[in-house]
Formats: C-alpha cells, sequence, structure tokens
C-alpha cells in the first residue's frame, strides 16, 4: 500500500526533537500565547524574510482576520481564483463579496481575469498560490497600478511554504506598488510581497501541526499591531478590549512542534522536488496526462485594462505542495491506482460557483472554463518527503500500466 499522504515515518524520525519540546511546554505549565508561539513566530517570520508574523488558530481564521484587519466587510468585493475551494470559506465568513476570476491552465489566478472581475468595490485581491507553485503577482500588481481606488493584495500562501519568486522589475512606477519591505531582481518567499500573506499549518501542508494552525505575516506594523488584539477580543492588554473580535489563538504545543518541524523545511522540500523531478521526467508524454508545470516563467503580460508594459518578469521556485496531473481519464486512473493500493486524490472537484454554499453568487456553469476543467481532469499523486525510491517507482509503473491499456 503506497498512501496518498502519511505522517507516521517522518514523527519517528524527529520524535526526540519532538517530545523534547513538548515537555519544555508541559514543564511550563502555559499552553496558549506563551514563549513557544513568539519563538515560533520570531522563526517564521525570519525564515520568510517579514517583519511581522501573528500565529493564529487555523489558515482559515487567518484568511478571515486577514479581511477584517483591513477593514473589509459588507458592500467591499475581494477577487478570488475560482477554483480556490477552502479559501472561499474564510474570505466569505469577513462579510465580503467574493467575486470570481478563472484560472490558467497550471491552476492559478488569471490576472487577466482578475482585470475583468475588478469593480468601483474592490478592495482585494487574494491569489492563491496553487499546490505550492506561486501565482503570478507582478501582473496582479499591474491590474492594481492603474486603479484610482485603493486595493490590497492579500496572498494566500497556505500551500506556498517555502516558495520562492524572483521579481524583475525598472519601472519604477510599479516599483511602488510592491511591498516596500522587499527590493526587486531577487528571490523572496511566498506570502512575503503582498500587504498580508496568510498560511495554513494543517497537518498535510509542508509545514504542518499535529492539529489545526495558521499565521498571517505582513511588513506593516500597524496592521501587525491590530492583528494580535483581534485573535484575543480586541485586547491591547488583558480585559482591556479596544474593539469586538474573537478568539484564534496557535497554542503553545502546535508552536513546539512547528518550530521543530520548520528547522527540516528545507530539506524536506528539496525531497519533494527530486520527486516531482521524477515524475515529471518519467510521466511526460504518457497517454493524454499533461502536468500541471512546477517551473516556468510570466513575462509581459497584457491585462485588458489600459497599462503600460512594464518590462518586469517574473520566475519561481516550487515548493511542491502536491504533484498535479491532468487527464480526461482521471477517475478511471483514480480507480485504477486504488485498486493497485496506491492512494491519490483531487484538488479540488468542484469549483467554487458551482457548489451550493456560493450559488448565491450569481455564477452559472460555464463561466470558468478552465477551472471547471480542471475540477473534472486533475489528480494529484503521491508526494511526500518519505515517500522512497521505490514507492515512486511503483506510483509511475502503475500510471504507465493504465495509459497502455
Amino acid at each position: 500500500m503506497i498512501p496518498f499522504f502519511e505522517l507516521k515515518h517522518q514523527y519517528r524520525r524527529i520524535a526526540p526533537e519532538l517530545e523534547k519540546a513538548l515537555k519544555t511546554v508541559f514543564d511550563g505549565g502555559i499552553y496558549t500565547l506563551g514563549e513557544e508561539v513568539s519563538r515560533f513566530e520570531t522563526d517564521f517570520g525570519r525564515f520568510l524574510g517579514v517583519r511581522h508574523a501573528v500565529g493564529v488558530a487555523s489558515g482559515t481564521d487567518a484568511l478571515t482576520l486577514s479581511m477584517k484587519v483591513l477593514d473589509l466587510g459588507p458592500g467591499d468585493e475581494v477577487i478570488l481564483p475560482a477554483n480556490a475551494y477552502p479559501s472561499a470559506f474564510g474570505i466569505s465568513l469577513s462579510g465580503v463579496r467574493i467575486r470570481l476570476a478563472d484560472c490558467r491552465e497550471d491552476g492559478n489566478i488569471d490576472p487577466v481575469g482578475v482585470d475583468q472581475a475588478v469593480t468601483g468595490n474592490t478592495r482585494a485581491i487574494v491569489p492563491v498560490h496553487l499546490y505550492g507553485n506561486p501565482a503570478d503577482l507582478i501582473e496582479i500588481r499591474k491590474v492594481i497600478a492603474f486603479r484610482k481606488q485603493k486595493i490590497y493584495l492579500v496572498e494566500d500562501a497556505a500551500q506556498g511554504h517555502g516558495a520562492e519568486i524572483k521579481l524583475k522589475v525598472k519601472n519604477k512606477k510599479l516599483k511602488k506598488h510592491i511591498n516596500n519591505q522587499i527590493h526587486t531582481d531577487s528571490w523572496f518567499k511566498a506570502g512575503s510581497i503582498g500587504e498580508i500573506g496568510i498560511f495554513s499549518f494543517y497537518p498535510t501542508k509542508n509545514l504542518g501541526a499535529y492539529g489545526d494552525g495558521g499565521m498571517l505575516v505582513t511588513g506593516d506594523e500597524t496592521i501587525a499591531r491590530r492583528l494580535r488584539r483581534l485573535r484575543m477580543y480586541g485586547e491591547e492588554s488583558r480585559y482591556e478590549s479596544q474593539e469586538v473580535s474573537g478568539v484564534s489563538r496557535l497554542d503553545e504545543m502546535q508552536a513546539a512542534i512547528l518550530r521543530v518541524k520548520l528547522r527540516h523545511l528545507d530539506e524536506w522540500n528539496r525531497r519533494r522536488a527530486e520527486i516531482a523531478q521524477y515524475y515529471k521526467r518519467e510521466l511526460e508524454g504518457v497517454g493524454d496526462l499533461q502536468i500541471i508545470n512546477s517551473k516556468f516563467k510570466f513575462q509581459n503580460l497584457k491585462p485588458q485594462s489600459k497599462t503600460q508594459n512594464y518590462n518586469t518578469e517574473q520566475e519561481f521556485r516550487s515548493c511542491h505542495h502536491l504533484f498535479v496531473i491532468r487527464t480526461a481519464h482521471r477517475d478511471k486512473l483514480k480507480d485504477f491506482l486504488a485498486k493497485h493500493g496506491i492512494g491519490s486524490a483531487i484538488h479540488y472537484p468542484v469549483p467554487i460557483h458551482m457548489t451550493k454554499s456560493f450559488s448565491h453568487l450569481g455564477y452559472k456553469k460555464g463561466d470558468f472554463p478552465v477551472a471547471e476543467a480542471l475540477a473534472r481532469q486533475v489528480l494529484s499523486l503521491p508526494l511526500f518527503p518519505e515517500l522512497t525510491d521505490g514507492e515512486a517507482e511503483e506510483v509511475v509503473a502503475r500510471v504507465k500500466t493504465f495509459f497502455r491499456k
């Protein structure tokens, strides 16, 4: 049996480190917003190269709080990719109205679709770094640059732990629309470029807790200070509430676990890349199978709005959260793999506008053809650091056998 994902082998490898970290928590007797949370926020902020990191209870909470801290709510519109199923819920809980844009063939949001979705009520764009592959932030910044209203860029990096983006911007007018915490023509971590970046530490993520957890990161001290209030009853200090808010705290045990795991993240991501490269090399050209690409450039794309050609370029390094293939025979392939003891998964089988929960948005089938096609055809193969070479070879062999039939 080859699972789609499993954590037992990883736990056994780092168990002594985890047990030592948890003993520190138990000996200290503080379980929420203590030293481990503060240390992990510092460590994760340094890893990303951002000034401020604020731990919360989940990635969904992080999305909701990202809207609240920017004072977005009823009457405001936020643009999401039509295939970003998990993201839609956290955003909608803030009370904003979601507007959707179609995605490109790689699954990430299409800047042209973003441009078409912008209205006078648009207040934020939330690109999702899907499958660990960064979205095209330069082109989205171009869409924002010539709009009269303030539009925030909030990066959903829930699948992007360690993914990197290289920005090359020669035009000064566009540079000012890129977060002033960075310099252009260099590599930056996904989540560190927008006004806010959000992360999930769900167990299956590249950096996962043994439970739930989330993080918001920002270069803005005012935003960070308010986020710390919003995660705890709106309190500036204990029982001194400044505004009505709920509770969303990253607990000490998860923070301690994540601090241990963060030390291994680069190594784990390198192993993911090795497996992904092997899959790509072996599966290219097999049947009608297409690989959702994990390495290419975006250069000088032109949204429909009246923007200049900025002489910009974006390259990226995937963190290989998922290895996703596309085939018209997706369901039969999934069943075939399961029959032979190989797990797989679909990310995601239903676009946002085709769910009952979001039928009120007023979209219909056919409005987002790329997202709808991907929902019918994508399949994620096993990809995690502890997957052995032999197991990866077995996955490839079974996929090839299926297409020879």
